[in-house]
């Protein structure tokens, strides 16, 4: 019976080609978007959690202006 399912799916890829190529780079797209955006927040999310006391990390931002520029210092 899936045999039947998968030969049925197949006849219709092959009927409907510029339906099943959009169908299918439109799901290819998402699943990368998805995965890369998943990625990049575990990436984010584990950031110094390496250490013992990682709730205990805190980041320092330095800033100065004066008459002729300024200065911004940010240490991550």
């Amino acid at each position: 019976m899936l045999q039947s399912y998968f030969k049925t799916a197949w006849r219709n890829l092959l009927r409907h080609k510029t339906f099943s190529i959009i169908n299918i780079g439109g799901l290819a797209i998402g699943l990368a978007a998805c995965w890369l955006i998943m990625l990049y927040v575990t990436n984010e999310l584990s950031y110094d959690r390496n250490h013992t006391n990682a709730d205990r990390i805190y980041r320092i931002a330095q800033h100065a202006t004066w008459g002729g520029g300024s200065f911004a210092l940010r240490s991550e």
